[in-house]
């Protein structure tokens, strides 16, 4: 099995609540000990209320991710309507058990936030193994579990926007205090039934602009 190390020295985090999803990603891609660019997306637009949320080993990452984008883009024009989150997560659950049965798997693990009509904002876990579970609050790499006290305790099913916002950042903020590894800029994105939305990208001077204010 390839080396798992960059799966755990990444990091995602999100959140469900009624209205909206909200999912963070750091942006640092590293080569063994060399920090490549900390600019990295790791999002990819699945459909107009679907995002993925992918780390893991960048080829992995960038493949995987795009194979699942093209076929429900594919599904989409042949079928003329999207595929709901839970199917589309079915169907990146089912590629990856593929790819772990061939004995070449995709080293990657992944948040998937979308928003349906009937079920408002969604959040699935999806790993390497192809285990998927839907959940309040969901977390990847060492920087998630330093997050997930955190979520437990501040999230909540009716919160806003902007309240789920400050405990991302809250979250940020305890990666940057307690990890070994420098993850310095998350990118963070909002789903609701507007379509996707861009957050301001949290960096150590998010704190630096608050305490000053």
């Amino acid at each position: 099995m390839p080396n798992s190390t960059t799966l755990f020295l990444q990091c995602l985090m999100g959140m469900q609540c009624k209205d909206f999803a909200i999912i963070a990603a750091d942006q640092t891609n590293t080569q063994s000990i060399i920090v490549m660019k900390h600019d990295e997306n790791k999002f990819y637009h699945i459909s107009d209320q679907l995002v993925m949320g992918v780390i893991g080993d960048p080829g992995d990452r960038v493949q995987f991710a795009q194979f699942i984008a093209k076929n429900v883009q594919l599904y989409k024009m042949r079928n003329g309507y999207q595929l709901t989150t839970p199917a589309a997560v079915h169907f990146t659950r089912k590629t990856l058990m593929e790819a772990l049965k061939t004995g070449n798997p995709s080293m990657v693990n992944m948040l998937v936030a979308g928003y349906d009509p009937e079920n408002g904002g969604q959040l699935y876990t999806v790993d390497f193994l192809a285990s998927s579970v839907r959940v309040p609050f969901g977390v990847h790499g060492f920087g998630g579990l330093l997050s997930l006290g955190i979520l437990d305790r501040f999230h909540k099913h009716e919160m806003t926007e902007d309240e789920a916002y400050e405990v991302i950042k809250q979250c940020v903020f305890e990666v940057h205090s307690r990890l070994f590894v420098s993850l310095p800029n998350f990118f963070v994105k909002i789903i609701n039934k507007d379509g996707i939305k861009d957050m301001p990208i949290i960096t150590p001077a998010t704190y630096i602009l608050k305490a000053q204010g």
